[in-house]
């Protein structure tokens, strides 16, 4: 599909453009005060063309016999897998979506390594389509962490593209990086809690495993029915007759 058009804000062009009119009619030069309005107009010309270029929108996989099976056997009704599969792919492109964010921006990046987000993400993903009726439980990082932290690295990148910067610009976006670090958290925190049942199941394998090898000694060391001693001097003059 074809990538949507970036949008140039041209309003934004224009009052730019009137700015450096105003600020060069103070120096009663008409063709100075043309100069800066082109000035100006041309920097924010280049500041619209600089802007990221929204995501294309993605297409959903065709559904493949492998996981048609796996869906039937989780207990899907064929609307649940249509619903869940438009879900899952809306997940899929919002963590694409961070991840071109982030590449973009190596303050992003760095908050992203710290806390091996997109480790914890491609994890969560995984975990979910391996229990499809289980999405219910990832809602919170379905519907409200994950969203927000695409909104929030959008904005962030955008902030951070403003040709003059404040103290209170670095302000924001101090707080929009550590704004990301603590959902980053939150994310790895609720996939432990969504993944706390497979780890349960493998607790319970290995301690069942090991009671297991515990016994083993004990069951070949008696190879008779209690009560009942093997008589070796019965086999050892069988084989005697049987060399004579």
């Amino acid at each position: 599909m074809r990538k949507k058009d970036k949008q140039i804000r041209w309003w934004r062009v224009g009052v730019w453009t009137l700015g450096g009119l105003a600020i060069g009619l103070f120096s009663t030069q008409v063709w100075l005060a043309v100069f800066v309005a082109l000035v100006f107009g041309f920097a924010r010309l280049i500041g619209e063309l600089s802007r990221p270029r929204p995501a294309a929108p993605t297409v959903a996989p065709p559904l493949t016999d492998r996981m048609a099976a796996h869906y039937a056997e989780s207990g899907l009704s064929e609307s649940e897998i249509d619903l869940f599969r438009e879900t899952m792919d809306q997940v899929a492109a919002q963590i694409r979506q961070f991840e071109t964010i982030e590449n973009r921006v190596p303050k992003l990046k760095s908050v992203a390594l710290n806390h091996d987000l997109d480790n914890v993400m491609h994890a969560y993903f995984k975990a979910v389509v391996k229990t499809p009726k289980q999405l219910a439980s990832a809602g919170h990082f379905v519907y409200e962490q994950l969203p927000n932290l695409v909104n929030i690295a959008q904005k962030y990148e955008e902030i951070s593209h403003h040709e003059v910067k404040t103290q209170d610009t670095y302000d924001v976006l101090t707080t929009a990086a550590n704004a990301l670090g603590d959902l980053a958290e939150a994310i790895k925190t609720d996939y432990a809690a969504f993944v706390e049942n497979d780890l349960d199941d493998l607790e319970a394998s290995v301690a069942l495993a090991k009671k297991q090898m515990q016994e083993r000694p004990r069951l070949s060391e008696s190879t008779t029915l209690p009560g009942h001693e093997l008589d070796l001097s019965a086999v050892k003059e069988e084989m005697e007759k049987t060399h004579e």
